[in-house]
């Protein structure tokens, strides 16, 4: 009987154990979750190399079966380099507040122009790409003329190109 009770009370503490490490595994995976969750979208972070670089990637998962996506038919991609990267091609945490304040300039004036989707951003080598996809080029293009010749920001390239299925995107939306 003695046995059958210490049997049972260690499995109980075994349960109780495991219980309370995959809690807090949960607690820190859904802090992690909320961390990625922006306004506008779920968030996934994805870490890759290429070319034995590291590519980091955000990307708005909940883009893949948007209704929205019909009727936003340009692509548009811009890139600005960053600042001193690091020796593996990445900002320091200095370039870090100029590529967030380039990225919210760039976000408030394709939002004063029409309807507009963040697919993500993507840091590689010594750059930073904003993927978006909006429902007018030309008003775009010249809201981001704008910003890019009135230095307030960062130095940035983009392209605008019809891409009514968002096959540009697919390569990002469609990671496991």
């Amino acid at each position: 009987m003695k046995i059958v009770l210490i049997t049972i009370i260690g499995i109980a503490a075994v349960l109780a154990l495991g219980f309370l490490v995959m809690r807090t595994g949960q607690k820190e995976n859904v802090r992690e979750r909320t961390d990625a969750v922006r306004r506008d979208g779920a968030f996934s972070i994805f870490q890759r190399q290429l070319d034995g670089r590291p590519v980091f990637a955000m990307i708005d998962m909940d883009l893949r079966d948007s209704p929205d996506r019909q009727t936003l038919p340009f692509f548009l991609s811009l890139s600005s380099p960053l600042i001193d990267p690091t020796s593996d091609g990445l900002p320091t945490r200095s370039d870090a507040d100029s590529l967030n304040a380039w990225e919210d300039a760039v976000e408030a004036q394709l939002r004063s122009v029409g309807k507009v989707a963040f697919v993500g951003r993507v840091t590689w080598d010594g750059h930073r790409e904003l993927l978006y996809y909006v429902e007018s080029q030309q008003p775009a293009v010249e809201a981001l003329k704008k910003l890019s010749d009135s230095h307030v920001t960062r130095s940035f390239e983009f392209v605008c190109e019809r891409d009514e299925k968002w096959k540009k995107a697919e390569f990002w939306l469609n990671r496991p």
